[in-house]
This record gives structure tokens, C-alpha cells and sequence, in this order.
């Protein structure tokens, strides 16, 4: 057997595992036993990765729509027909043209696309889908910090006294992680969590507060209040290390036990001795969601100044730790994948940046802020979409309508449909490309097969593309669009492949575990907090309050996890048991409506209503409900009334009642 080391890319953990690799195909999997993330450990989709990347599925051949459908074509006739259409479009600030990126995509080909539409086509308007919750993390951390990722470090879960999970079900969405903290605790850290549903990781932790919907954030203010009042805010390091302190105190005072039992549906005293934990450990980490089903700011902004004032910050076993569930979200934003940054966080608005990118590639780049795929809903002409599936479902009007549309990707998907011309790129097992994991490590896949007949890996068909719109890139490989990004990114410094050899690779910046507070640039500033505590509420004629989130073995009409046995295997049983869909609603919801699991429910809200099967659980709290939107027709027929909540991501609820049909 010819095992090859490789990087998984399902999720934002990172793991390491071994490719069989015989001949042209990838016959199995097996995980990397010295591995610091997984430790010789896979979950059920790494255990599968090598049916994705044995798919018949993949595209292997362009394809041009001709008469209304799609025929095959060179990849000469297919980079003409885009750079020629993509042409018609490009003015001062083609804001007319879009690049819908993809957070699966490695470092290179994502600086690649970046680099192509500003500096090719004049365009700042390029963006993720999947990118709400993991942009607000960033921006608070970055305010704050200077550091726009993971404060803490996955390594040091085991040196943590206490480890706070905030409304994410980590065993499901990150299960290497959740095993960590699962560990940690059967080792004696205190492990809690707060969420609405009594998740998996809720029953394995030493305490559950389970919290009404939306008011996380003021649970997380509450918190903050009891280290004031009771004085177990770390003073010295308050003193020695931050500033903002006696300000954002200030805006905790008028919380009053009453009002904040009223809104999270707790009793006080439970955050009360949550945050006495807190504050008396040694060592504290604390988890929340990123990516689509993150946190706003405010939210994120009130568990980073809990942690802060607790002097849990830019320590050993300390830190703030958004956790992404796509595989390379934290690198694509440090590729620049945003309408107003460049690589490393770097703002548009930053002279000597937009100066240093100006001299290396030889342009004068659009300064002016671009806008975000779905904010430009209605203004866009053309779009250019990299390896995407689900947007397609809650943008599918809009797509739709565009004069042209151009699907860049492995695999086929619903986009293929909408596309005038399709073109295939090398999976990630078929060229070299670096990964940044949850925790700004960033890792080396190497190439392990050759692609299908004269298929391009994606980084030589964005030089392909730029070089027929006139532009003249020089790499030879993937390893000098590293050198470039390290060139242009100070967060890169000291990146380079032969360094990335080793297993493991390197964290950002220079090596570092974590944010080390003795030697941070500056003060650590507390994050500003924007809204108030309002907390969304159920009435009368809409009594419970419906809650979005993923399943728990398919997020978000994953493309990638259908062409997966097991993954896919457990979607199909649910749809057998569940074929509309399912709202899962408590046992005495379930006995005031008089229906039983898998009966059908009318969900109505003031926006619109949908038909489903109940599930019956005890993981929702009573008056409220949860539904999981992975049933194309739940999503295009009731969710997308409804996309405005769905951006709060876990703080997404819809005030709804339920009727028996």
C-alpha cells in the first residue's frame, strides 16, 4: 500500500491523515498516529474522505452553454468566453463583477482569485458565502488584540482548568475538538456549556445551561457583572495589560437579576457560579461557533470581555477561540477573501499596504471598499463562483437573472445549472496547496495523484485566465504564490514550503501557540459593544420561538458530504423517517398540539410558512423549536423569507406557531 500524508479537509480542525493511493485512485483513508491536532484520530467524515475524491461526480472537461445547454469545450475556448463576458463588465470599480470564493480552496488558489479580481478586473466585490460569524470574530479579536484568529491554542485544551462551550455542538461539528475537551474534563477540568438544545457535548459536560434562545449575550454580560460585583475581575492584569476597563463596566449596571432570569430563562445563580469558576481557575479557554452559524459581534464581543476581565487572555492554557467549521475559512480570510481587506487583515484603507501590493504587482488597485456577494444582490451582471454549493439554494432568484455566470470547481453541483461556463479544476489531493486551520496553523498538502486527462489545478488556471485578460503572472508553482503571499502579509513572515515539511506545519504569526500577552505590541483593548440586550419574543398569536441550525451529520446542503457513504447513508435514513424535513419540538409542546414524532406540522411565521414532520426531543426546551435546514425544498420555499434572521446565525430565531395538518 502506497500511503500518502495529507491534510484533511472537511472541517476547520485540521487533522492529518494517510491517502492509499494506488495507481489513479484513492482507496482509503488512515489516520496520522503523531499528528499534535488528531492525534491518530479521524472522525466519520475523515474516515470517508477518499469516496469524495473517488466521485464520478467530478467535472473533467469545460463546458460552454450553447443554445441553452451545456457542450464541451477546450479550456482555451471556455478562459476566452469567460475573460471576454467577465470584459464587458469591467469599469472603474467593476462593481458590476463579482468572485464568490470558496473557504474549501487552498491559500494559493484563494490569494490567486483575490489577486485576479483586483488586480485583473478592477473588482473589490469578492467574498464567502459562508462567512457572517467567522468575519465578527475576527474584527472583535483584531480590534482588540491585533490578532485577527484564534487567541488560543488547540494543543493546550489539556493544560485549561476550565473550558466554556458557547452554543456550538462541537463533538458534532468539530468532533476532534470535542473529544479534546471531553478528555480535558474526564481529566478533571471543569467542561461547561451554554446552549439553547441539550447538545452532545451539553451531556458530557461537568454543568448545561441550557438558554433560551437569542440571549447569549446576556448570559455573557451577566457573567461579566458578577466579576464586578463580586470583585473577581484579575486586577493587576487589568491594570497591567489592558485598557477600556471602567468604561465597559459602566454598561453592565443596570442589569438586574430579574430581567436577565426573565430573558435567558436561568436561574441566576447558575451563571452567578459559572462565572466564579471562571474567574478562580488557574487556566481558561472558552468555544463558540464560527462561520455561518456564528455569533454577532456584540455577542462575541461580550465572551471576549468576560474573558479579558478574568484575566484569561494571552495566557498558557488561556484564550478566546472561535472554531470554524470549514476546513480553510480562518486561511481565506487571510488570503483577502473579503470586499475590504487584502491578505493578513490588512484593510483597504491602509496606504502602505495598498503601496506594497501596488509595487509587487505592478497596478494601481482599487481602493474603494467593494461589497459582498450577497449584499450586491440585484447589482451584479456577472459572477465568477469557486467551488460553492450552498449558496446556490438561498440565491438561487438572484443567480438566476445574471447575464452571465461562470462555475470554476471539482465537482458538479446545482451551479452547473446556472453556469454559461463551467470549468474543472485538480482536487486538493491532485496539486500541491497550504490549509490554515482553526488555529492559524497553516499545513502542507502535497500532491498525491495525477489529475484526470489535461484536467488544471486551480492556481494554473487563474494564471490562465489573468494571462488571456492581459496580465502576466509568473509562477512555476504553488510554492512561489506562497512566497509571494509571505512577501505581501506580515502574519506569513517566516512561512515557506521546505518549513511546512514537517508534520504539524507552523501556526501564525512567527510560531506562536497563542496570543502571548508579555509580549503583545500594545495594550489589549475591551471590545465595543454596539446594541443593547434585547432578546427576540414569542407572542401570543406566535407562541414559540423556531431556531435554524445544521443536522447533526449535514450542514447547509453540503455538497461534499453527499458524495460520502456514511454521511450520505445517515441523510437518507433521515429523510426516510423525516421525508419533508423535521421540526424538533419538546415533549409537552408535542402534547399541547396532540401529535406524535413524525406526525406533519404547519409552521407559520409573519413571513411566510412550511410543512414538516415533528421530532420529538428533549433536546429543545419547551416553546421553542428547531429546525435544521438541509431539505432543499424547507429552504427555498420558507428560508428564504426569512434571510435577514438567518445572518444572526446562532442567534437566528423566528417567532412561529405550529398547527397540526
Amino acid at each position: 500500500m502506497n500511503y500518502k500524508s495529507g491534510i484533511c479537509t472537511f472541517c476547520g480542525t485540521g487533522c492529518g491523515h494517510l491517502l492509499d493511493v494506488r495507481g489513479d485512485k484513492v482507496c482509503g483513508v488512515f489516520p496520522m498516529q503523531n499528528h499534535p491536532v488528531s492525534k491518530g484520530r479521524l472522525c466519520v467524515r475523515g474516515w470517508n474522505v477518499h469516496e469524495l475524491l473517488s466521485t464520478a461526480d467530478k467535472i473533467t472537461t469545460p463546458l460552454i452553454r450553447k443554445n441553452g445547454k451545456l457542450v464541451e469545450a477546450s479550456y482555451d475556448e471556455a478562459v476566452a468566453c469567460l475573460v471576454d463576458n467577465l470584459a464587458k463588465y469591467k469599469k472603474d470599480n467593476s462593481e458590476e463583477i463579482g468572485f464568490l470564493a470558496s473557504s474549501r480552496s487552498s491559500n494559493e488558489d484563494n490569494f490567486l482569485l483575490m489577486k485576479l479580481a483586483r488586480s485583473v478586473f478592477n473588482s473589490n466585490n469578492i467574498s464567502l458565502d459562508s462567512d457572517p460569524g467567522h468575519r465578527n470574530s475576527l474584527d472583535v479579536l483584531n480590534r482588540a488584540t491585533g490578532m485577527p484568529g484564534m487567541l488560543g491554542s488547540l494543543e493546550e485544551i489539556s493544560k485549561a482548568d476550565f473550558l466554556l462551550v458557547v452554543g456550538i455542538d462541537i463533538t458534532k461539528q468539530n468532533p476532534i475538538i470535542g473529544s479534546e475537551l471531553h478528555f480535558a474534563a474526564m481529566k478533571g477540568a471543569r467542561l461547561m456549556t451554554i446552549d439553547t438544545r441539550n447538545t452532545q457535548i451539553a451531556k458530557l459536560s461537568n454543568g448545561f445551561l441550557q438558554i433560551r434562545p437569542g440571549s447569549y449575550k446576556v448570559a455573557m454580560a451577566y457573567m461579566a457583572k458578577v466579576l464586578v460585583d463580586e470583585n473577581l475581575c484579575d486586577v493587576d492584569f487589568l491594570k497591567r495589560y489592558t485598557e477600556g476597563f471602567e468604561q465597559f463596566s459602566k454598561t453592565l449596571a443596570a442589569l438586574n437579576d430579574d430581567e436577565v432570569a426573565g430573558k435567558t430563562g436561568l436561574d441566576v445563580e447558575q451563571l452567578k457560579n459559572a462565572a466564579r469558576d471562571l474567574a478562580l481557575s488557574k487556566s481558561a479557554m472558552v468555544f463558540f461557533s464560527s462561520g455561518i452559524s456564528g455569533f454577532d459581534s456584540d455577542t462575541i464581543g461580550y465572551i471576549f470581555n468576560l474573558y479579558l476581565m478574568a484575566g484569561k487572555i494571552g495566557r498558557e492554557g488561556c484564550g478566546v477561540n472561535p472554531v470554524t467549521g470549514i476546513n480553510n475559512l480562518q486561511g481565506s480570510y487571510d488570503m483577502g477573501i473579503a470586499p475590504d481587506l487584502l491578505t493578513g487583515f490588512q484593510s483597504l484603507s491602509d496606504k502602505s499596504a495598498i503601496d506594497r501590493f501596488n509595487k509587487e504587482w505592478g497596478v494601481k488597485l482599487n481602493t474603494h471598499p467593494g461589497k459582498s456577494i450577497c449584499e450586491s444582490s440585484g447589482k451584479l451582471k456577472a459572477l465568477v463562483v469557486v467551488d460553492h454549493d450552498e449558496t446556490i439554494v438561498r440565491n438561487v432568484n438572484e443567480i438566476s437573472k445574471m447575464d452571465f455566470v461562470a462555475y470554476i470547481g471539482s465537482y458538479k453541483n446545482d451551479f452547473v445549472n446556472y453556469a454559461h461556463v463551467v470549468l474543472p479544476v485538480a482536487t486538493y489531493a491532485e496539486t500541491d496547496g497550504t490549509f490554515t486551520n482553526t488555529e492559524r496553523r497553516v499545513q502542507l498538502a502535497k500532491k498525491k495523484l495525477e489529475p484526470a486527462k489535461n484536467v488544471l489545478p486551480a492556481w494554473q488556471l487563474i494564471a490562465k485566465i489573468a494571462e488571456k485578460a492581459g496580465a502576466k503572472w509568473n509562477y512555476a508553482s504553488p510554492a512561489d504564490v506562497m512566497a509571494e503571499i509571505v512577501k505581501l502579509t506580515p502574519n506569513y513572515a517566516g512561512i515557506a514550503y521546505d518549513k511546512l515539511q514537517a508534520m504539524g506545519g507552523m501556526k501564525w504569526p512567527n510560531g506562536a501557540a497563542r496570543l502571548n500577552i508579555e509580549s503583545a505590541p500594545r495594550k489589549v483593548s475591551f471590545a465595543e459593544i454596539a446594541g443593547g440586550l434585547s432578546v427576540p419574543l414569542a407572542s401570543e398569536e406566535y407562541p414559540l420561538l423556531l431556531m435554524i441550525g445544521e443536522a447533526q451529520h449535514y450542514w447547509h446542503q453540503n455538497n461534499l458530504m453527499k458524495k460520502t457513504s456514511i454521511p450520505l447513508r445517515e441523510y437518507n435514513a433521515t429523510l426516510l423517517l423525516y421525508p419533508k424535513g423535521y421540526v424538533a419540538i419538546s415533549p409537552q409542546d408535542a402534547k399541547d398540539l396532540n401529535v406524535r414524532d413524525r406526525f406533519t406540522v404547519k409552521i407559520v411565521s409573519p413571513y411566510g410558512s412550511m410543512e414538516a414532520m415533528v421530532q420529538v426531543t428533549d433536546k429543545v426546551k419547551p416553546k421553542t423549536a428547531y429546525v435544521a435546514y438541509f431539505v432543499d425544498d424547507m429552504v427555498t420555499k420558507f428560508f428564504l423569507e426569512h434571510k435577514d434572521v438567518l445572518k444572526r446565525g446562532e442567534d437566528a430565531t423566528i417567532p412561529v406557531r405550529i398547527v397540526k395538518v
